[in-house]
């Protein structure tokens, strides 16, 4: 009886032990969802639901947080769960006015028609009456959606992978000659005496379609501030950003920043923008640079929740000094920006504002066209694009741009290239990345887009056009067409002797292995993001003339070097997957090299770790499609290292003279790996 009893107690300490921790899950959950950290939150509701299904209030609490969280499916089943309960169903009585607002996210119109007019027959007396209003608005609004989902426009959208998105969200892209710049919260940044990780939004650039990396400079170096939304002038000599910060895990405060390029092409210290643009606890965000044919000048759009507005986040302008903004002034001589001109006040777009958000504003100034994103206005789900044209000074009625561009999830950053076809916008519509795959909460990725070429008008027909006999002129015949020399596919043979530069004792610091985990493309990317450290550590001595030839060869090294070696890698991997398909086997033989900063045996241990890492990018080059020809012998990579004996007599080897050991390009040049041959096996 004893040990019958020790058992029960034994349970009940466990049982209430066990209580107790999903209890503290669910305040955890609470917590969570008030600090508006709604991924926490379904996290947390969805432990404590696995011992719990039955708790209808945990039932509503967790389709809350995925109804925030844009987890639809999670969220429609939380709603349907306690629809189909009476007694709970009283108890949250907007279970199917939410439920229709899911499955209007979902584009499911017909859906959601239903359950609003469900919604509106069984008028819930805990309801506000504001939702009954809601709720009839919103029927319209999805009666049209399905009108305009029927209308399929010929845009051809396309996902830009992994080259640029990740599992976090990508936006505000836009596009500098052949670079696309954006903003990512892949990063981290440590909040609190807790050290907890949290995402960091940073602006990133991809050039010539290739992979997306940081700037090394022009923005603020910040590991707490999120760094966001760039906005070029048409020359690309001025630049503005948001610089935001949490207010909660959601929302953020942001405020406008501006940098300019000088005469070296570099971009100077940015500075926060004045009032009017800033003001004191409110936000300014989401620039844009429009040039304004009627004023013949540049024009700065952004969205706010100042004062003055319609609503949440809403659309202002203003036009910017053309003394100082000019599109034809030349860059700036000096190191350091100087006193700004004074800015208008902005004005706030009334016909196009609603009293829910407005953003992401884009002036295409060819067509004089305001493209932005609304979740104000009727149309398919979440933010859609709309467009309105400016003629006379005022705005046309915005125009939803239709299926293709919007889906029923949120569309957002409309941007235009100019030649008036091509362009990007972010969305978190199927096919993009999820933040959280169990929940299918999919995160903000961006697309390339192809609008269809414009309709040709209908010529008149000879009833509406007199006909008129005309002499054709007599003119010289036209001059031969000159025939250009077909382009020659790449050879194998044209990366023999291809070089590939590291950062000083990289791969791994401070280590005798002779292998690493890191691949080339990663240690290729933190270099290049180290350019203006470098610039700054190799002229920062010298003076004068010798100040601008110093940093000249810096950014020629860079440039011209590191920069063209790492895209030239990527073109010999496609070649080489093109040859393998093809049932070629070849070899690629490659050694190493370092500078002359320690001791023989410690360098040659590096050369061969730097070799590694170029091994690990063929590797996982395309989410590993070399790999069956690396394990079959098809593909074979020989390693020589060697060390330090073959560098330059003239480079520097003393430990204490950093900018000649580390920062002069000639040393840079010997800490490096080169493919000596690619040659097929036969």
């Amino acid at each position: 009886m004893k040990k019958v009893f020790l058992i029960l107690a034994t349970l009940f300490v466990y049982t209430n032990l066990a209580a107790q921790s999903l209890r503290s899950y669910e305040r955890a959950g609470d917590e969570a969802f008030r600090n508006k950290n709604y991924g926490a939150a379904v996290q947390y509701y969805g432990d404590v639901l696995k011992r719990h299904e039955e708790d209808f209030t945990l039932w509503w609490k967790y389709g809350e947080s995925a109804r925030m969280y844009q987890s639809f499916p999670e969220a429609e089943r939380s709603y349907q769960k306690i629809s189909t309960s009476p007694k709970h169903k009283e108890k949250h009585p907007l279970v199917d006015f939410r439920m229709a607002e899911v499955k209007k996210n979902l584009g499911d119109y017909n859906s959601a028609i239903s359950y609003f007019e469900k919604f509106l027959a069984e008028k819930p007396q805990k309801a506000d009456p504001l939702f009954f209003q809601k709720a009839q608005a919103e029927i319209e609004f999805c009666q049209a959606a399905k009108t305009l989902a029927a209308s399929p426009n010929g845009v051809e959208i396309k996902h830009l992978g992994k080259e640029v998105n990740s599992a976090w969200n990508e936006f505000a892209p836009t596009v500098v000659g052949d670079t696309l710049f954006y903003t990512s919260n892949r990063f981290d940044k440590k909040s609190g005496k807790d050290k907890q990780k949290t995402k960091l939004h940073k602006v990133m650039f991809a050039a010539k379609n290739g992979r997306g990396r940081e700037p090394g400079h022009g923005f603020p170096a910040a590991d707490t501030a999120h760094i966001a939304h760039t906005a070029f002038s048409p020359d690309g000599h001025y630049m503005f950003f948001t610089v935001c910060k949490d207010l909660n895990a959601s929302d953020k405060r942001c405020e406008l920043w501006l940098t300019v390029i000088d005469r070296r092409n570099r971009w100077l210290p940015p500075i926060r923008l004045p009032e009017p643009i800033n003001l004191k606890g409110y936000t300014a965000t989401q620039p844009s640079i429009g040039y304004d044919k009627a004023t013949q000048g540049p024009v700065l759009w952004f969205a706010s929740d100042r004062p003055g507005g319609k609503g949440k986040l809403d659309l202002w302008s203003l036009p910017l000094d053309t003394n100082f903004f000019c599109p034809c002034n030349l860059p700036l001589p000096g190191k350091k920006l100087g006193a700004l001109p004074a800015f208008q006040t902005p004005i706030n777009a009334e016909s196009l504002n609603t009293p829910e958000n407005e953003g992401t504003p884009f002036f295409y100034a060819t067509t004089q066209k305001l493209y932005f994103s609304s979740d104000g206005l009727p149309g398919l789900g979440g933010y859609d694009i709309y467009v309105a044209d400016k003629m006379d000074g005022k705005f046309s009625t915005p125009q939803d741009v239709g299926p293709g561009l919007n889906t029923s999830f949120n569309d957002l950053y409309f941007f235009l290239k100019p030649d008036g076809r091509n362009g990007y916008l972010s969305s978190n519509r199927p096919g993009a990345y999820y933040l959280d795959e169990k929940t299918k909460a999919a995160c903000h990725d961006i697309f390339s887009f192809k609008l269809p070429p414009p309709e040709k008008p209908v010529p008149p027909t000879s009833d509406t056009m007199p006909s008129l006999a005309v002499k054709k002129p007599d003119l010289p015949p036209p001059p031969p067409t000159p025939t250009l020399p077909p382009v020659q596919p790449p050879k194998l043979t044209d990366f023999n002797g291809l070089p590939l530069y590291f950062d000083n004792d990289e791969p791994d610091k401070r280590t005798r292995r002779t292998a690493t985990k890191k691949s080339y493309e990663e240690t290729a990317q933190t270099y290049l993001d180290r350019q203006n450290e470098y610039r700054e550590r190799f002229a920062g001595n010298v003076d004068g003339v010798k100040s601008d030839i110093a940093e000249q060869q810096v950014d020629d090294f860079f440039e011209n070097e590191v920069r063209r070696g790492y895209d030239r890698l990527s073109q010999l991997s496609e070649l080489l997957l093109s040859k393998l398909q093809s049932g070629e086997a070849i070899e690629v033989l490659i050694k190493g090299f370092t500078s002359p900063r320690a001791e023989s045996d410690y360098n040659f241990n590096l050369g061969k770790r730097r070799v590694s890492s170029l091994r690990n990018h063929f590797e996982i080059w395309s989410e590993g499609v070399l790999q069956p020809y690396l394990r079959a012998g098809k593909l074979k990579i020989t390693e020589t290292s060697f060390g330090e004996t073959t560098a330059h007599a003239n480079v520097s080897d003393k430990l204490g003279d950093e900018r000649n050991s580390i920062y002069h390009p000639d040393a840079a040049r010997e800490r490096r790996v080169e493919i000596v041959e690619v040659r097929v096996q036969r």
